[in-house]
């Protein structure tokens, strides 16, 4: 029972698509004229398809350009946090109190 209700949607389906992408007819003067709709005839010659790759080549950008940011950002919090607590190592070691604290900094021979 099951199997015949599918085979008939399905059959109704298709025959909804078949009427869809029939050739209409209209008189004019007398005279037949085929037409399609604009989507129907861009959608069969895959004219949109260069339009759907740009989005996705922006998509693409976007996602890369996203993780590289965070990649990057990441990297200079932790890199700012070890060398807080490298000065902060120094300090601790020198006994510094008040405003000699501020004198300190750690200076890279890059």
């Amino acid at each position: 029972m099951f199997a015949e209700h599918d085979f008939r949607t399905m059959d109704l389906i298709e025959e909804r698509i078949r009427q869809r992408s029939s050739l209409r007819e209209a008189s004019f003067g007398g005279q037949k004229q085929s037409w399609n709709y604009r989507s129907e005839i861009v959608g069969k010659l895959g004219l949109d398809n260069k339009h759907r790759n740009i989005w996705i080549a922006y998509a693409i950008i976007i996602v890369f350009g996203f993780t590289a940011f965070v990649y990057v950002k990441s990297n200079v919090v932790l890199s700012r946090k070890e060398e807080m607590e490298q000065r902060e190592k120094i300090r601790r070691e020198l006994k510094l109190m008040g405003a000699d604290r501020k004198m300190l900094g750690v200076v890279d021979n890059h």
